[in-house]
């Protein structure tokens, strides 16, 4: 089975691989990159990812339906925990960083949406497929709140304290908070589906819009950069795709926790670096080369760790 599901998660990182190529060649072909970079960017935090949380609050919300389902938003707030955790400690023991904000948030917080639903058709069959994405939403409830409250704290380390408790008040936290407002209240069944349908049509774009955007970056930041700007990217990915997996494959190992606790717990810990780290990146050349590079190197080196760490989990559990 270590072999099988192996397999199977390098042919589904690949297909993301193409698409990410793709994006790069648009973005690449572009003339004022940067304008466009700007619209993609407010366009996917003020108006496309607002929508696809209060969408998927609204329309596809059901606690009943999953037996144990608060423990998938609470693995996500913890796994964040642990990897920023883990990268705080490091950085107290590596004077040498000097983006520290940036390079917690890269260690901490993953793609924790986007590729894993890219490449959950290769694993599951269309009987478990509904069941995984119902969990992929139950995951990411708590998962985009603290990112945009966590990271957006993080990486505006340099900034006041008012501004950085002004930056966590942003349009994906608010449509989290209505959303749920929504869900618990009941009052998300008299929502017209007039009004869902185009709010779930304009969130769906999030997920390309985003390869877009990530692709951008790394047009414009990453054929900057030079060979002693490498140090931080290299140190956050070795965390990220190797120490990160390895403790959460320790924990599996020793705890046995249900099947699917367990592969959310060993398949988001080896998830690359989150895209959207990119969106909430202060606009400083040096953080946003950072910021690229580690992006860049999670997502080539998880080609190989993802399939060896999900092979992990089928020889626990296949």
């Amino acid at each position: 089975m270590f072999f099988r599901l192996m397999f199977m998660s390098f042919h589904g990182i690949m297909e993301v691989l193409v698409i990410g190529i793709l994006g790069y060649i648009i973005i690449a072909g572009l003339k004022s990159g940067q304008d466009y970079m700007d619209f993609l960017s407010k366009l996917l935090v003020r108006i496309t990812l607002p929508c696809l949380v209060f969408s998927n609050l609204a329309s596809s919300f059901d606690p009943g339906k999953i037996e144990l389902w608060w423990i998938f938003p609470l693995l996500a707030i913890s796994i964040n925990i642990v990897g920023t955790i883990i990268g705080s400690l490091y950085v107290r023991m590596d004077r040498t960083i000097q983006n520290r904000g940036e390079f917690i948030t890269l260690v901490a917080f993953q793609n924790g949406i986007f590729l894993p639903l890219a490449f959950a058709p290769v694993l599951f069959g269309p009987d478990k497929l509904p069941y995984f994405l119902t969990l992929i939403f139950l995951y990411n409830l708590l998962q985009v709140p603290t990112f945009f409250t966590l990271a957006v704290w993080l990486v505006n380390s340099d900034a006041g304290i008012g501004q950085r408790l002004k930056s966590v008040i942003n349009p994906p936290n608010i449509a989290t908070v209505f959303g749920l407002f929504f869900v618990f209240t009941g009052l998300n069944v008299y929502i017209p589906e007039w009004i869902v349908r185009p709010v779930t049509t304009v969130g769906s774009m999030s997920a390309p819009l985003s390869t877009l955007y990530v692709g951008g970056v790394i047009v414009s930041n990453l054929m900057k950069a030079r060979p002693e700007t490498w140090g931080e990217p290299v140190k956050a990915t070795i965390l990220k795709c190797l120490v990160c997996p390895v403790i959460a494959s320790l924990i599996v190992y020793m705890v046995r926790p249900p099947e699917y606790v367990a592969l959310f717990i060993i398949m988001e810990s080896v998830m690359p670096s989150a895209l959207m780290i990119a969106l909430i990146t202060p606009p400083e050349e040096a953080k946003q080369k950072i910021v690229a590079g580690v992006i860049v190197l999670t997502s080539l080196v998880s080609i190989f760790t993802i399939p060896f760490f999900m092979g992990i989990y089928g020889a626990l559990y296949w």
